[in-house]
């Protein structure tokens, strides 16, 4: 039946009747529990027009329209039952559901607290309670009541998923995930309790968890936009941003609308170096939102990092109009004047970023790259209080250590100086742990397949062109510098850090048969194949630089991709810049590289993935076609003339004496050198690791290395 007007109840209450007989009641009772809804009105509806005052019906006709879903007219049966019979705690327990469903959660606890006062052991009021202080937002009185329902009702699956949201709202994540996980454990096909479980991971910081857990929900709920929308956000944390891309653009295909999506998709396109594509995800969400400061800040961030630094701070200044982050915004200016070398600049917008936000961490540890190492003490004990007082995430707490650990380097305390490294290193693994995997297996295969006979069978298959030109080698190993050196002559284009050849490979994986993933399907490369692809690399690189002779590619991790590279460009130039294995990977432990990296958080890892490196690169120098030129950075900085000539020859190029004065070189840089690269050659970075020794027993037991330690400073420590 159709609602019942509020006037047809008003009307019936001057009416004088006999009620219905009690056995009628209960058999209409008897027909809601078998949902047989219409019967039950049936019965009901004469009844309350016999008898206005029959409030057993009148609380049986609120309870059918609750389940009908028209929570209104609940209310009004509900509350007209409870004016005649105020003493039953079912009435006031059903209209408080009633309330919740209207979101009327002041009203519905108020309910529920009456309930409890007739009948304090009827514990499913402790559970509508704590939906309403849920509702209300006080997330500490909804556990105090959920906790009193799950010490009753064990095994309630909504009460230990609603007591699980409750305690990782307030940030008791280790509480919240036991109560969260054993309503999985209850009801494993749980959409909404996945998804709860994977958020409560996520704030806890582990972000593999929560991974797992999205992508339990999504694909137990295709159609819910929300979990594509936090799993894309929880794999760009551990720098899954293919996949990450992936989850965004789901997110946005059921809700095209998302702001936040369109945001969070710009972010993971900048990262992936996808800037055109970024720019019209967040230029979408403009469209939809034009007052929105975080859409400008990413924005901004594109243009930084397109090289076009003025449109970037304006757009860091139209966020500032509209009321983001000073602090953000401010780091943001400074990160920009950095690329750009100018440092003056950099740090007052860095320390006016402070000022608002002392505990603003990619503020101080900017900051400490930038400024002198004259005065360190005042530093560290701004930074020491800062870390002390505030109360910092997980995150926070890393950046603010790696900028100790500097600080008291540039002091010459070494011993603190590596514990800070170590503890910022420590809260980074617990973050962004490392996924395992076998260096020997990946190496063995590459290895296997990319052998000479297979490299000459191939030879025709990519283009001929010389311009790309392949920087390589481990992280903090002069690359940086090498680049810096080689694009301050006119004919060269460097383009920073390209994540083409990755997405080119990861292409070609999706495209291929489970029976052979990449590189073992590569055996049906052909030039068909190869060569548009060679084609979209080398149109980049003439956009982006049209009057270059030679484009420099510098991403580390190519040395990964070496033979797909030589499939493509078999002329194309690689230049391997080598340093002191146990210089290289402390350097690596001592920057702080987020989620990127995450092997570098890790002496032992470290090692290993070196050790990885090192084989792979020792295969390609003796079977690739392309020319190459290894450069030691200890011997360029011995040579800088030297080398950079023997450089620019190798790159069949006239020289130019810009390439000495490489640190005028005004080109915007975004790596962790761009402080020193806008420095003349210095050499204090030789032998780094000799005043660590003592720590550093995983890292020589990885890299099968006993170094020799006569001339270490390690016992003034």
């Amino acid at each position: 039946m159709g609602r019942v007007p509020t006037r047809t109840i008003a009307s019936t209450a001057r009416q004088v009747a006999p009620a219905l007989p009690r056995p009628e009641i209960a058999r209409a009772g008897n027909l809601f529990l078998q949902r047989q809804f219409d019967a039950a009105e049936g019965i009901l509806q004469p009844a309350v027009a016999a008898d206005p005052r029959d409030h057993a019906a009148l609380h049986l006709l609120g309870v059918i329209a609750r389940e009908r879903g028209d929570h209104a007219l609940a209310v009004e049966y509900l509350r007209h039952a409870i004016a005649i019979s105020g003493k039953n705690p079912a009435y006031h327990g059903n209209l408080g559901h009633a309330y919740l469903m209207l979101e009327r959660f002041d009203d519905a606890a108020a309910c529920y607290r009456r309930v409890l006062a007739l009948e304090p052991r009827m514990h499913l009021a402790h559970f509508g309670l704590g939906m309403a202080r849920l509702g209300q937002k006080n997330f500490a009185a909804a556990a105090t009541e959920l906790k009193k329902f799950v010490a009753i009702e064990r095994n309630s699956v909504d009460g230990h998923a609603n007591l699980g949201t409750a305690l990782s709202e307030m940030d008791r994540h280790a509480e919240a995930i036991p109560h969260l996980e054993q309503a999985l454990a209850l009801r494993p096909g749980h959409a909404v309790i996945q998804f709860k479980c994977g958020i409560a991971y996520a704030r806890k910081g582990d972000y593999l968890a929560a991974a797992r857990h999205l992508q339990r929900a999504v694909a137990l709920d295709p159609a819910m936009a929300d979990a594509y929308f936090q799993l894309g956000i929880v794999l760009g944390r551990i720098d899954r941003l293919d996949e990450a891309v992936q989850a965004l653009r789901d997110a946005l295909k059921l809700r095209p609308d998302m702001v936040p999506a369109l945001y969070e998709l710009g972010q993971a396109l900048n990262n992936l170096q996808a800037f055109e594509e970024a720019e019209q995800q967040f230029e979408k969400g403009l469209a939809l939102d034009p007052e929105s400061p975080a859409l400008y800040l990413g924005l901004a961030r594109t243009r930084h990092l397109e090289g076009r630094c003025a449109e970037a701070r304006a757009l860091v200044g139209e966020a500032l109009v509209r009321k983001a982050d000073a602090a953000d915004c401010y780091t943001t200016i400074g990160q920009i004047h950095q690329s750009e070398g100018h440092f003056a600049e950099a740090i007052a917008a860095l320390q006016k970023a402070i000022s608002i936000r002392p505990t603003h961490g990619n503020a101080q540890l900017c900051l400490t790259m930038l400024r002198k190492p004259e005065g360190p003490e005042a530093r560290i004990a701004d930074l020491q209080r800062i870390r002390r007082a505030a109360s910092l995430d997980k995150d926070q707490l890393a950046t603010l250590n790696y900028a100790l650990a500097k600080e008291y380097e540039n002091l010459g305390d070494h011993a603190a100086a590596f514990e800070h490294y170590r503890s910022a290193n420590d809260l980074r693994m617990a973050m962004y742990p490392p996924e395992s995997y076998s260096f020997d297996w990946i190496d063995d295969r590459l290895i296997r397949m990319f052998g000479t006979a297979f490299l000459a069978d191939k030879a025709g298959c990519g283009n001929p062109s010389e311009r790309p030109v392949f920087i390589v080698g481990m992280m903090r190993s002069g690359t940086t510098l090498v680049e810096q050196i080689l694009s301050s002559h006119p004919a060269v284009h460097g383009h920073g850090e390209l994540d083409d050849i990755r997405r080119i490979v990861h292409g070609l994986t999706a495209k291929m048969p489970p029976s052979s993933a990449y590189p073992e399907g590569l055996a049906d490369l052909t030039p068909a194949m190869a060569r548009p692809l060679a084609e979209t690399y080398l149109a980049r690189l003439e956009r982006e630089a049209p009057s270059a002779t030679r484009s420099i590619d510098k991403r580390l991790h190519n040395f990964e991709y070496l033979g797909m590279i030589a499939l493509l460009f078999p002329h194309a130039r690689i230049i391997h810049c080598t340093r002191d294995p146990i210089d290289t990977c402390l350097s690596n432990y001592f920057h702080d590289f987020g989620s990127q990296n995450r092997v570098t958080c890790d002496l032992k890892s470290l090692g290993q993935f070196f050790l990885h490196y090192q084989r792979l690169m020792a295969h390609w120098e003796s079977v690739l076609p392309n020319p190459i030129l290894r450069i030691p950075y200890e011997d360029l900085i011995a040579d800088q003339e030297g080398w950079s000539r023997k450089a620019i020859a190798f790159l069949d190029l006239p020289w130019d004496d810009r390439c000495l004065s490489f640190y005028e070189n005004d080109r915007p840089v975004y790596t962790y050198s761009l402080w020193q690269v806008r420095q003349p050659i210095y050499r204090t970075s030789l032998q780094r690791w000799r005043p660590y020794a003592r720590f550093l027993g995983p890292l020589f037991d990885a890299l099968q290395q006993n170094p020799t330690l006569e001339h270490s400073d390690a016992d003034c420590l």
